[in-house]
């Protein structure tokens, strides 16, 4: 494979994801906990947007239990962000390494 078709395919590759990562951060996630009494709220990159608590579930002598719910919620919401991620990124990347033959293990670089 010569240099110039490997620079090409590189190019595409990064520019495939980088819109993998725009879209990313357009889109959300939500993870949950206590049977949906905390919820949380991660963009596609993995940021926390929000956090809601039903007001139910808020005992002044239980804090303890809340900051699980919520703990738990945000958890919920960053692996559900990971596995956004996973798939998008992998979407992105799809079909692009066989024509670049591996890379030559440069595929770490893009």
């Amino acid at each position: 494979m010569n240099i110039q078709k490997l620079m090409k395919e590189a190019q595409k590759a990064q520019k495939k994801m980088q819109e993998a990562q725009e879209r990313l951060a357009n889109l959300s996630v939500e993870g949950s906990a206590g049977g949906g009494l905390v919820t949380a709220t991660a963009s596609g990159d993995g940021n926390i947007t929000a956090v809601k608590i039903d007001p139910g579930t808020v005992d002044p002598d239980d804090v303890e239990l809340l900051e699980d719910l919520v703990m738990a919620a945000v958890n919920d919401a960053q692996r559900k962000a990971k596995e956004l991620q996973e798939t998008e990124m992998g979407a992105a990347m799809g079909g692009l390494g066989g024509g670049m033959g591996g890379l030559g293990g440069l595929g770490g670089m893009f």
